[in-house]
């Protein structure tokens, strides 16, 4: 097939090209996933330079894995669930250096607390974090479906 001709081929067939070693008919499925790949490790991790990482190591891991795909759902579904679990481990591994970092912090300095910076209130911080919110919703109310999507 020439690589115009992938444009109107289904995500199934190219994923039988891409079993048998085809790299433009897998090319042709990145480039039709990979926003949403990236969308969905950042939404998960909230950093981009960790999102970029993990979607595209979910996509090397998709070539490597991709004669382990039986077809029992769709592709994007499956190669979702691959950042998805690699988002997952990350964030685990994230929150075991942290649990480590804090004990380490106690023993080293006799407290975490004494590590923590003072917080003082602020007792109109709520009301102007809430009215805040209420522009934020006004202005997103008076856009368009698709503008909005994008912006939240």
């Amino acid at each position: 097939m020439a690589e115009t001709a992938y444009s109107s081929v289904e995500d199934a067939a190219l994923v039988r090209a891409a079993q048998k070693g085809d790299t433009d008919a897998f090319e042709e499925l990145v480039a039709r996933h990979r926003d949403k790949i990236f969308a969905r490790a950042f939404s998960m991790m909230r950093n981009e330079e960790e999102a970029i990482d993990l979607s595209q190591e979910a996509w090397v891991k998709g070539w490597q894995r991709l004669a382990q795909f039986q077809g029992d759902s769709s592709f994007a579904t499956w190669i979702t669930r691959i950042v998805i679990n690699l988002c997952l481990d990350e964030l685990r591994k994230q929150k075991r250096r942290r649990t480590e970092s804090i004990e380490e912090m106690d023993e080293e300095s006799g407290g975490v607390e004494r590590q923590m910076p003072v917080v003082t209130a602020n007792p109109t911080e709520r009301l102007e974090r809430g009215e805040l919110r209420q522009r934020i919703d006004q202005a997103l109310a008076q856009m368009s479906h698709e503008h909005r999507t994008v912006m939240v």
